[in-house]
């Protein structure tokens, strides 16, 4: 299996391996650990946060859309695709409905329905912080001994569950995806509302990442003729993407560039960003690794638009 070409419905793997000897063990310390410094963090420098009631409410109504529409792609799969006897999704390559699809539901769940702040959210990282604490706990309920114990949770890991991943879904999710994408919109986030004063701004990276390289994958997979082959992050094995995927990023780029004009300070901001930005963000959608697609593109991004600000 080792540097194996994988396409989407090829198996990489399994779950076997006793949950305690996988990622599943470490994923559960490491949100204690979060959390136990997150709260800690608040009592001592903003104890005030825990007043705002109504924001934590909203996120956690946030957390349930984001919950009900990884429930809702889950059945999706249980209706097109065969299961084990533990509930796990059966697929191969030959399957014209494939779990790439759904997946991207909770990519575009977990990065935009955040961004769905109310006006009245408190200012500051702490917030921010507090959100994606939130946004991961929605994955750690999916790890092995919680997922195959219950329906409800097993069917939201269905819809994430690329054949080609196991056994290390949601570690490369975690790992290579949601912890470093998430820090990142945080510090940006905080950048730009400070330093530009431009919150909305950020919002061009995370719409252009969710959105365009979301559709990336299940429009590479259905109609990408012409494909070629990236890396994993470990190495191991290779995945194939597609010119028309990587197409999806640069007309998302632009889209959200021109949706969000009024953000930029001048015109030579924002005609810059349309020269640079597009194609900058394709190329880092095309060269990323499997499955760490998203935080290089929000790096690059981020960078790229808070560069250009700062220069003009």
């Amino acid at each position: 299996m080792e540097n194996k070409i994988l396409m989407p419905g090829d198996s990489a793997g399994n779950y076997n391996e006793k949950w305690t000897k996988t990622f599943d063990l470490k994923f559960l310390i490491i949100w204690l650990v979060l959390f136990a410094f997150l709260l800690s963090w608040t009592i001592i420098f903003d104890p005030n946060l825990f007043n705002a009631r109504h924001f934590f409410f909203k996120t956690a109504i946030k957390l349930f859309v984001m919950m009900l529409l990884a429930l809702l792609g889950g059945m999706l799969c249980r209706h097109y695709c065969n299961t084990d006897d533990k509930g796990y999704i059966t697929t191969s390559k030959n399957n014209w409905f494939k779990v790439n699809y759904t997946r991207k539901i909770q990519h575009f769940a977990a990065y935009l329905v955040p961004l769905l702040s109310p006006p009245t959210q408190p200012f500051g990282i702490l917030p921010h912080l507090w959100e994606s604490l939130f946004v991961l706990f929605m994955f750690l309920v999916l790890i092995k001994p919680i997922r195959e114990f219950s329906t409800f949770f097993m069917l939201q890991f269905n819809s994430l569950d690329r054949i080609e991943d196991r056994p290390n879904t949601l570690k490369w999710i975690v790992l290579g995806n949601m912890l470093p994408g998430l820090f990142i919109i945080t510090v940006f986030k905080q950048i730009f509302e400070t330093h530009l004063h431009l919150p909305l701004l950020a919002s061009v990276v995370v719409f252009t990442v969710a959105i365009g390289d979301g559709l990336a994958e299940p429009v590479g997979t259905y109609l990408g003729k012409k494909k070629y082959v990236v890396p994993s992050w470990n190495l191991k094995h290779r995945y194939v993407r597609s010119y028309a995927g990587s197409a999806c990023v640069y007309i998302a780029a632009l889209v959200f560039l021109f949706l969000f004009k009024g953000q930029f300070a001048n015109p030579q901001e924002f005609w810059s960003a349309i020269i640079l930005f597009p194609p900058i963000m394709t190329l880092s959608e095309a060269f990323a690794p499997h499955s760490m697609d998203t935080p290089i593109m929000m790096l690059v991004g981020f960078s790229l638009l808070f560069g250009i600000c700062a220069i003009f």
